[in-house]
């Protein structure tokens, strides 16, 4: 990887149908530093994905037109996007949670989100993917 690569900043995909929630996701991820998107439904969500090729993907569980999990399997099932990691927000509790991690997601943050945690999961699933490209 390039020395320019690696000075780009992360692009971040927040795909949320709550309009207060997206945007505090997204001002907290630019503040650290990322490129941030934003899509309000999963059907959206994920065809910006296709469009980004985002470094990251944070989605929802439960929206309209296509929900989280369906996200998670979609991008799953695209070659384009499949190593891409996957982080799931829900106010839903542990057993929406577990399904999504059953279904290809990464890892998951509960709502209402914990700025702390969320960034330090965000940095740690990014780093992860650098890590698998290196080697």
């Amino acid at each position: 990887m390039n020395s320019l690569a690696l000075s780009m900043p992360k692009k971040i995909l927040v795909i949320e149908d709550d309009e207060v929630a997206r945007e505090l996701m997204r001002m907290a991820l630019e503040k650290s530093g990322y490129q941030v998107t934003t899509a309000e439904d999963g059907v959206q969500g994920y065809d910006t994905a296709i469009f980004l090729r985002p470094d990251l993907i944070v989605t929802d569980i439960r929206m309209p037109a296509a929900d989280g999990i369906h996200v998670v399997r979609r991008v799953r099932d695209t070659p384009l996007l499949e190593e891409t990691p996957i982080l799931v927000i829900t106010a839903f509790g542990d057993g929406h949670a577990t399904f999504s991690l059953q279904q290809g997601a990464n890892a998951f943050e509960p709502k209402p989100l914990d700025p702390q945690s969320f960034l330090a999961t965000v940095e740690s699933l990014l780093s992860e993917r650098n890590t698998l490209r290196a080697a």
